[in-house]
């Protein structure tokens, strides 16, 4: 299995986090049709366009459509709960990674509406998005396919005329800060009031500031567990670091974002980088 992330151009990094390829491709010795997988993921406080180019697959995310089989382009608003993949056959996407207002700085579009929500791309942009997926799937390679994403954004950006404002700012903020913020500075940086910048940032972002600096918390420790190997050595530094400073508190707060407890998580977990090797 193959998975990489790709920076975008330096002028699209208050939109952009990163861009992302996916690979696995089907044994034909193993005898069967497909090899199925199945991936978890708490939420990570970022939303996604992604163009599926393999095999189609099914989530099981939102209230909506609780078992949904994906469109070939689609945009994925923010996740308040973990969310999980059922794949089968070959795996080949491509994806762009948003900065938590940046759907809606560089298309306008309100991400209240998109909270757990796979949504086809072309609803949502309308029919010009064939085209940019057609050219994905002739490219012929990962650079090139991060290219064309790269210069759809860029272009994006010149139509739109548009510099950072206070809620790309601010939202930024709360992701280089690992959710451990206060957000009474955030709103007098803002130079609104409270119900405003309020408004302004579920419009934008698609949950208050309060819950979004919540799911970065999580989302950051989550990716630490990863990146140890769910093998903790210190459970209490961990949780301090992330800005917890109660045990029952903490565990409430990832059992309700993960579905388990942190101890069931660290056992039993399918989340991608099980499957990914360093």
């Amino acid at each position: 299995m193959f998975y990489k992330k790709y920076q975008p151009s330096a002028h699209l990094t208050p939109y952009v986090a990163c861009y992302y390829v996916w690979e696995h491709s089907v044994d034909p010795s193993s005898g069967s049709a497909s090899d199925s997988l199945q991936i978890e993921s708490p939420p990570t406080g970022f939303g996604s366009f992604v163009f599926n180019l393999g095999t189609p697959y099914r989530v099981e995310a939102s209230l909506r459509n609780p078992f949904q089989v994906v469109p070939e382009a689609f945009l994925t608003g923010q996740a308040t709960r973990q969310y999980r993949l059922y794949l089968s056959g070959a795996i080949h996407m491509v994806g762009i990674v948003f900065q938590p207002a940046g759907i809606s700085s560089l298309f306008g579009l309100p991400m209240v509406e998109f909270a757990n929500e796979r949504v086809a791309l072309a609803d949502a942009l309308g029919n010009s998005v064939q085209f940019l997926t057609e050219q994905l799937a002739e490219a012929p390679d990962y650079p090139a396919r991060v290219a064309i994403l790269d210069q759809f954004l860029s272009f994006q950006l010149l139509k739109r005329n548009l510099l950072p404002d206070r809620i790309d700012h601010s939202a930024n903020q709360i992701v280089a800060h690992r959710g451990i913020i206060n957000i009474n500075a955030l709103v007098d940086d803002a130079f609104l009031c409270r119900r405003q910048f309020e408004r302004k940032f579920l419009q934008r972002v698609g949950v208050s500031p309060k819950y979004y600096a919540r799911i970065r918390r999580i989302s950051y420790l989550c990716a630490q567990l990863a990146s140890q190997s769910w093998q903790i050595a210190d459970w209490q530094d961990l949780v301090f670091r992330c800005g917890y400073y109660d045990q029952s508190h903490f565990i409430k707060e990832f059992t309700e974002f993960t579905g388990k407890n942190p101890s069931a998580y660290v056992r039993n977990n399918v989340e991608l980088a099980n499957y990914l090797t360093t």
